[in-house]
This record gives structure tokens, sequence and C-alpha cells, in this order.
């Protein structure tokens, strides 16, 4: 188990929160079945206290910028691309070591208020973690934005799970990560229920931070900005709002910025560097979830050729891990229902398409990896950071 904090050098609570449990687990020396180790994302940014030096470290993670990574390993390049050159070093190392999937958890905060969330590429095997950590969990953020590190350990067939504990200088929001750390710990096999006798008091923590609030939502609007546009957000809003169609939300040098539909805002941008103004997201009940995991165990998308304007067209480039649907014929259907069937088999990334539209989703069977061996009954435990 991999937990990465500070990839963002203004969210310092993740990497404190890591080295609070490394620290713990020494301390009272807990027996870990696995490996766990802690990495602190972006050291620089860190340092200054500030999001990111050149660029965001959580956008590039692209095939075609961490080939040309790997292959000029000592070229003069910016902060991040030091930082996430290290990063990827120490994954492909794992990847070389293990030939079983990791699980990764990615530690995050927030400019807005709010209450915890996780985040997960919609994918089956990356639910059981984010169920148990007792917050909303968000579907399709990490198909909404690209170039994330979830995202691309997603594609690379890891477990990856996203935590995002609250505000950035709340002291809460520390806490929450702690918790956080110590229910994936026991959900993922790492250390035994038993030997975190707080482990009931961190679960009732992030339920009663969540009270209220739907098990899931997904991402239906994202607001992408750039330093042109001027954007700034209307003072006020928070994480899960309930927002109108049609609300004013923000301002920018075109004039007021509304709200496309219904539903509940996530992550209204309050800080001075940022690429996404808001998130759009409506409510996922208990059913929506059965019926899609149900769905997906069934194969049940291999049907999906005879809904009405969809052809299905598989991606063999990556083991035909990602299909992509086309859209031929009625605005209005696609609009509509087949849209919302395609969510539910986890099509959430729009990848274009011309007049039709393309759609992809994240690998949804675990990848063949090899290695030198797995790490069953190795009890260690080992801190580090990206260096």
């Amino acid at each position: 188990m991999v937990i990465v904090g500070g990839i963002h050098g203004n969210e310092p609570a993740g990497v404190i929160a890591v080295q609070r449990v490394l620290h713990e687990l020494r301390q009272r020396r807990v027996a870990v079945s696995g490996r766990l180790l802690g990495l602190a994302g972006n050291l620089r940014a860190l340092s200054q206290n500030v999001r990111y030096m050149t660029r965001d470290l959580n956008r590039r993670w692209f095939p075609d910028h961490l080939a040309r990574l790997r292959d000029t390993p000592h070229a003069e390049e910016s902060s991040e691309d030091i930082e996430q050159r290290e990063l990827l070093n120490i994954f492909d190392r794992l990847d070389e070591t293990f030939d079983h999937p990791l699980v990764v958890m990615d530690l995050h905060s927030f400019s807005a208020e709010g209450p915890p969330f996780s985040v997960v590429a919609d994918t089956l095997r990356n639910r059981p973690i984010a169920y148990e950590l007792r917050v909303p969990i968000i579907f399709g953020l990490e198909e909404a934005v690209e170039g994330t590190l979830l995202g691309y350990l997603a594609d690379r067939g890891h477990i990856a799970v996203g935590f995002e504990a609250g505000q950035h200088d709340d002291p809460r929001t520390v806490e929450n990560n702690v918790a956080a750390i110590w229910i994936a710990l026991v959900s993922a096999g790492l250390v035994a229920r038993a030997d975190v006798p707080e482990i009931a008091r961190f679960e009732a923590r992030l339920a009663q931070a969540a009270a209220g609030l739907p098990r899931a939502v997904e991402i239906v609007y994202r607001h992408p900005i750039t330093p042109e546009d001027e954007f700034r957000m209307d003072p006020g809003f928070y994480n899960f709002q309930g927002i109108g169609r049609g609300q004013r939300l923000a301002i920018d040098r075109s004039g007021d910025v509304d709200s496309p539909s219904a539903g509940r805002i996530l992550m209204p941008l309050y800080q001075g560097l940022g690429e996404d103004g808001f998130f759009v997201a409506r409510d996922l009940g208990p059913a929506q979830l059965q019926l899609s995991a149900t769905l997906r165990k069934l194969k049940i998308d291999g049907l999906l050729g005879y809904l009405p304007g969809v052809d299905v067209e598989a991606d063999q480039a990556d083991g035909g891990d990602e299909i992509r649907i086309g859209r031929v014929g009625s605005q209005v259907v696609v609009g509509g229902v087949v849209k919302q069937v395609l969510r539910m088999f986890g099509y959430r990334k729009d990848v274009g398409g011309g007049d039709d539209l393309v759609v992809a989703r994240r690998r949804q069977v675990q990848s063949s990896r090899r290695g030198r061996g797995g790490v069953a009954g190795d009890a260690v435990t080992d801190g580090g950071d990206s260096e």
C-alpha cells in the first residue's frame, strides 16, 4: 500500500497524517502484513506552501509526457518535472517488484468549506475501500480531470482511492486523514482490526462528518478555467451545497458564470491557482450503485451495441481494457437514457469524436503484472518521500 500526501504543496495535512500513522505503527509495534510506503509528493512546493512551483503536479500524468521523463533523466526542466520523475521512478520500481496491484491512497484538501469525501476512478475494484471510509464517494471526477496521478495508476491496473479530508488549514483535516489511513489499512488487510483499538472512533468520526449527505454523487459538469479568464468565485459556496439551474456561481471577463444544471456544487475555487472553477454533481442512490455493480459483474455491457444509435468499438491497443462508445443518430436519445446507461457501466470520459459523442471508461479488469514476486507475510513499515 502506498499513501501519497502533498502532491499539491498547499495541502500539507496529508503528509502530516502519514508521518503520524507511520510513527504510531512503529511506536506501538503494530504488525503489518505487507509493505506500507509513505510519499510526500511535491517537496519543493510544500516547502513554500504553494500549490505548485511552475505547473500542477497532478495534471500531467500522460503517457507521452512520462515517456519523455523516462528518456531524459538529466534534462534541465521545471521543478515539477523533477518531482514527477522521482515519483514515477518509485512507481516503476514497484511495478517491477510486485506481480499484483498496489493499493494507492492519495490524500488531498480543498479551499472551500465542506465535509470530507473520497474520489475514485469508476471501476468496481476501487469501490470497497472507498465505501469503508464512510464519506460520500465522487464518481466521474477522475474522468473529468485529465492527467491525475490516480487516473494514471488506475489505468496501470492498481487500486487507487483519493481522499479529500477537509479545508486546507482546518485542524480537523489532519485528523480526518489519520482516521482515513487507519481505516484503509484495515480494509486493505495490512493491519488487523483488533490491532487498532480506535478504529470504531475513526469510523464514527468520518460518518459524523458526512451526516446527511448522499452516499455517492457523480460529476455531470466541470468548469475549466485559465488565468486569462479572470475567474472569481462568488463568496459563500461550500462543498455539496445544493444549487439551481441558471444560478450565478462566479464571474469572469465575459460576465456571469451560471450553473448549467441543478445539483450540488463541488470544489468551488477560493485559492489563487487552479484549472477547475467548480464542479456540479448529482446524487446517486444505493439502488443505482447496486444495479451498476450487478450489471458490470454480469458483463451486460456486451449488449450495449444493441442500444439505439450506439456503436461499440474495443480499443485493442491496451489489451482491450478500454472501450469507446461512438454516438450516431438522435441527439435526444444520446443526451437522455443512453448516456445515463453508459455512465452505469463507467463510460464517463468524453474523448471527442466530431459529430459523434465518443466516451471511454477506465480499465475494468486487473492487468497482468510482471515482477520479482509478492510480499505476502512481509511485515515492514517503510516511511519515505519522493526523493
